[in-house]
């Protein structure tokens, strides 16, 4: 299994969203999911384009520890 934590996530819907949705997700939106959707786009298609096949899952409920950063 591998668990990355993404730590810009307004960064990234202001990228992938417009800056709009990126201040408005705060109030209205899951920012989290949002982003979640935005790398699951991105995985998918590099996937893809190496003809890697593969399924993406979302869990909830999970508590994780950070013990190491890059």
């Amino acid at each position: 299994m591998i668990t990355i934590e993404i730590t810009n996530l307004d960064e990234l819907v202001k990228e992938h969203r417009g800056p709009l949705t990126a201040m408005l997700g705060k109030i209205v939106a899951d920012v989290e999911g949002e982003v979640e959707k935005i790398v699951i786009e991105e995985l998918r298609n590099e996937f893809e384009r190496r003809g890697i096949r593969a399924n993406f899952c979302s869990i909830e409920g999970i508590h994780l520890r950070r013990i190491m950063t890059s």
